[in-house]
């Protein structure tokens, strides 16, 4: 469970954002293209990477990297769990995307990750989507989404509203009208395993269970 108070605020997630997006702006748009076009996979790179340089630096500016959730003791405990709410979170994902594809007949390709890994013709060819989606995606969200972020909305709003918040705004940055409530839900439920556990682990490893899983599901089907 987080046992300590946050030394940052709301303020200063939403200044790590807006800095990740003028950045990432600025490179992809004015710095990359004197040279050459960057693929899609380079600039998801990129734009996680920058988000973990951005709420690192803030952190530590304020405090230390255990303010920030990382601490992974008990380490096997907290792996087991991972496992466990990464096989919960992926079945509440399907429950949800299957709803949506059958009533709404929904694209399940409208993800850059996704259409990706189902182009995929070679397994080399999928290493690409499963490195962004399954390890590096992971580590930079659950830093800024759940270490940084939530500990500011649960000081603001308390522990339930502000698990619902921190899914909300993980679902809002992601710009996906069509996935909104699937990845409300399961930002909701990534930022419950942070609380419980105090710990990023466990949702860095159940996010990139979902992530892996469903791309090898894409490119196998």
């Amino acid at each position: 469970m987080i046992e300590t108070r946050p030394r940052w605020g709301i303020k200063e997630v939403a200044a790590v954002l807006i800095l990740r997006i003028m950045v990432v702006f600025i490179i992809a748009r004015v710095i990359l293209p004197l040279f050459a076009p960057a693929p899609q996979d380079i600039l998801s790179i990129l734009d996680r990477l920058i988000l973990i340089v951005l709420t690192l630096a803030f952190v530590m500016r304020f405090g230390t990297l255990e303010d920030l959730g990382l601490n992974f003791r008990p380490l096997g405990k907290n792996i087991l769990i991972g496992l466990v709410g990464g096989v919960g979170l992926l079945g509440l994902s399907g429950a949800v995307r299957y709803i949506f594809v059958s009533v709404l007949a929904a694209d399940i390709n409208s993800n850059p990750l996704v259409a990706m890994a189902a182009a995929a013709a070679t397994p080399l060819q999928l290493l690409s989507p499963l490195l962004i989606a399954g390890l590096i995606a992971p580590i930079a969200e659950e830093i800024y989404y759940r270490g940084f972020a939530l500990p500011a909305f649960i000081e603001r709003w308390g522990v339930v509203a502000g698990v619902i918040a921190s899914g909300l705004f993980f679902s809002a940055v992601h710009l996906s009208t069509l996935w909104f409530v699937e990845i409300a839900l399961v930002g909701m439920g990534l930022a419950a395993l942070y609380y419980w556990t105090g710990s990023l682990l466990p949702g860095i490893i159940a996010h990139g269970f979902v992530n892996t899983t469903r791309l090898i599901i894409v490119y196998l089907s």
